[in-house]
């Protein structure tokens, strides 16, 4: 008999996806969207065991987390996958929204802005951290994972209809703007696809020297405030 895989979709909102698990907060904890899971719970308080997990999918989740937060949780992924193991994540693309933003008229820096802070309307709906293509092969590849492969969607019609993005559409996005009630938008987002690549690693050292990276000179103190905020949350 075929052993049932595991997949997790973490902070599924309404979005689910049969053959997953789908996990998301409370109904009660949101005020936008009516979330449909199979499991109500904070992903921050899950957990595992090691190498019992097929697949980890998360869309617009990981950018609500502070830094050390983030990789905490990236961490403990890690640690739930199997070698092979898949991990599927979905943020707003800093990189791409960042250019954008220089080029926008005001109306547009608004709407940008709103898309790389986040959205406001709960507790949870704040962006803490930024993510594109060079910080994921960086950290990913530090924890534990490779075979990388991206997908970049400077609209949300390029990532419902693939055969958009092969046409150019992006040169034509100002059209989008006027079917902006219909729900289409000119927000970058990036899909980061990788695979677990080896067995647990000293988690708690790479943190900390991922971490390391986002100080402004020799900032201490704010390290020991970001490790501390962390140390005595299982990994």
């Amino acid at each position: 008999m075929e052993e049932k895989k595991i997949k997790l979709h973490l902070g599924c909102q309404e979005k689910y996806l049969p053959g997953y698990i789908n996990i998301d907060l409370p109904p009660s904890e949101h005020t936008a969207q009516e979330v449909r899971a199979d499991l109500y719970a904070d992903v921050r308080d899950l957990d595992y065991e090691t190498n019992t997990v097929d697949e980890i999918r998360s869309h617009h989740l990981l950018e609500h987390f502070s830094r050390q937060e983030a990789l905490l949780l990236i961490a403990r992924w890690h640690r739930w996958l199997k070698i092979g193991g898949l991990l599927v994540v979905e943020t707003p693309d800093f990189e791409e929204s960042a250019k954008k933003f220089v080029k926008a008229s005001l109306d547009d820096q608004f709407v940008l802005g709103r898309h790389i802070f986040g959205s406001h309307e709960a507790s949870w709906a704040y962006h803490k951290d930024f993510w594109s293509e060079t910080k994921y092969r960086y950290v990913l590849s530090k924890i534990g994972f490779d075979d990388f492969k991206f997908e970049k969607f400077s609209n949300n019609l390029e990532s419902k209809i693939p055969l958009a993005k092969s046409i150019g559409l992006s040169k034509a996005e100002g059209a989008l703007k006027n079917l902006s009630k219909f729900g289409f938008n000119f927000l970058p987002n990036i899909v980061c696809y990788a695979k677990k690549s080896r067995g647990e690693s000293d988690y708690p050292d790479i943190i900390k020297k991922i971490l390391e990276k986002s100080m402004v000179g020799s900032e201490v103190k704010i390290l020991e405030a970001w490790l501390s905020d962390i140390k005595d949350k299982k990994i």
